[in-house]
């Protein structure tokens, strides 16, 4: 993740913008001894929606469970599904 101070993001708010929306971890503007992100709209709403979803202990478990049957080789391949 690119740092820089919140003098520097003041004076290069245009490039700091710039990058934060080329960044997919966004840009960390630190001041004192405080630390804060500038992240595109676009990465907020996805951080978001990851959030809400990790929420769902059935989903969770279904991952797991997913998780260890691909370990065991238990999957199928694009031609098993779609021929």
């Amino acid at each position: 993740m690119h740092q820089v101070t919140s003098d520097y993001a003041k004076q290069h708010f245009g490039e700091i913008l710039e990058r934060a929306s080329q960044e997919p971890e966004g840009i960390m503007i630190t001041q004192d001894d405080k630390s804060f992100v500038l992240i595109d709209q676009k990465e907020f709403d996805a951080l978001i929606e990851t959030a809400e979803l990790l929420k769902n202990p059935k989903l969770l478990s279904d991952i797991d469970q997913a998780r260890q049957e691909y370990s065991r080789g238990e999957f199928l391949t694009m031609n098993q599904i779609f021929g």
